[in-house]
């Protein structure tokens, strides 16, 4: 499994500076969201876009390193900066072929740290007793910017995963009254005065609603209006409301509303997010064609601004040839997507030079 930080929803934070090894281990908990184990991580410094983090598992096999270094060398990245998290002998042989592939990609590796139980290594290759994680005034700058770096990726998993009883049973219960399908005009209605409702900043939907969307996004042609109506201005928003429905849905219909939250997620740069999301879109349905779509685009490293629809809800009407009664009035289109914003949250080197914090 690999994970990507490409951007963040929050705005108005101030740069980071990485100017060591100490600097890094603090810096990349926050970039990732969460402190990683049992990973590789590779921070790309200096390209086009700023900077990214990409964390992959230590057991990666020889091609997961040349993914490493094809998305970075990709994405105009001329500096990485790597941190093993783990005991030496696993992570040694993590790095060691990661850089190989780094360098034959033209990329300059700065920094190779090691980091176990508490303590860091600013070298792979120390046996030594290493040095104690501290805080740092990085880490206490990211806090206060509002960053946040979950204790590990299991907790960042938690923060999606269906609410347990008595939300599961009621969830069951209230999809149940629904049935087993909803009519498409009355899907797209929903879809639509939810967008409006989201757009004003209305409550989130109660428990008969959502259990009705969850029905009503088995129609691919309701689910594409939802998707169309995800506004890369206000992903925030629509992140937040995506996480109350999937958490609230009954198990057997998690696939859509899990990848249009996964969705969401890469728009933001949340690539570890839009993974754990994808999961659960998978484990309920397998052959979920989106969440398919999606994976692969995390696999070969899009960058977010690429992966917008871009389509309007009338565009959408007009490639399925929907007949009147189903398009959308024209008060109730919103305005064309303008892009995933970037995160406000930056890196620098240790030369001075600021980077965006997104990524491949």
């Amino acid at each position: 499994m690999n994970d990507s930080r490409l951007g963040d929803p929050r705005r108005g934070s101030a740069p980071l500076v990485i100017r060591d090894a100490a600097d890094l281990v603090s810096a990349v908990p926050y970039m990732l969201g969460f402190h990683p184990s049992d990973s590789l991580v590779a921070v790309g410094c200096g390209g086009p876009r700023g900077s990214c983090a990409l964390r992959y598992d230590l057991s990666l096999p020889p091609s997961g390193t040349l993914h490493l270094a094809e998305v970075l060398a990709f994405h105009g990245f001329k500096t990485a900066m790597l941190a093993g998290y783990g005991p030496r002998e696993r992570v040694v042989p993590a790095v060691e072929p990661a850089v190989r592939a780094l360098l034959a990609s033209g990329i300059r590796v700065h920094e190779t740290v090691r980091v176990h139980q508490g303590r860091f290594w600013p070298d792979v290759l120390d046996d030594g007793e290493g040095r104690p994680l501290t805080a740092t005034p990085l880490a206490a700058h990211a806090v206060l910017n509002g960053l946040v770096a979950l204790p590990g990726r299991e907790c960042l998993a938690a923060t999606i995963a269906p609410l347990p009883d008595p939300v599961r049973e009621h969830a069951l219960h209230e999809t149940s009254l629904v049935g087993a399908e909803v009519a498409v005009d009355q899907g797209l209605a929903l879809v639509r005065a939810l967008a409006a409702e989201l757009e004003r900043g209305d409550p989130p939907p109660s428990m008969p609603r959502i259990a009705r969307l969850a029905v009503a996004l088995t129609e691919i042609r309701v689910r594409d209006e939802a998707w169309v109506r995800i506004d890369p201005a206000s992903l925030p928003a629509h992140l937040e409301f995506w996480r109350h429905v999937l958490r609230r849905t009954a198990p057997s219909l998690l696939a859509p509303p899990a990848a249009l939250f996964a969705y969401c997620a890469l728009l933001s740069g949340e690539g570890g997010l839009a993974n754990l999301a994808l999961d659960l879109a998978l484990e309920a349905d397998p052959a979920y064609s989106m969440a398919l779509l999606l994976r692969q685009a995390i696999a070969s490293g899009m960058h977010p601004a690429s992966l917008a629809i871009g389509l309007t809800p009338e565009e959408l009407a007009d490639s399925y040839r929907d007949p009147p009664e189903l398009r959308p009035a024209l008060f109730d289109a919103p305005p064309p997507p303008s892009g995933a914003r970037g995160r406000a949250g930056s890196v620098e080197t240790e030369q001075g030079e600021e980077t965006g914090d997104e990524g491949a």
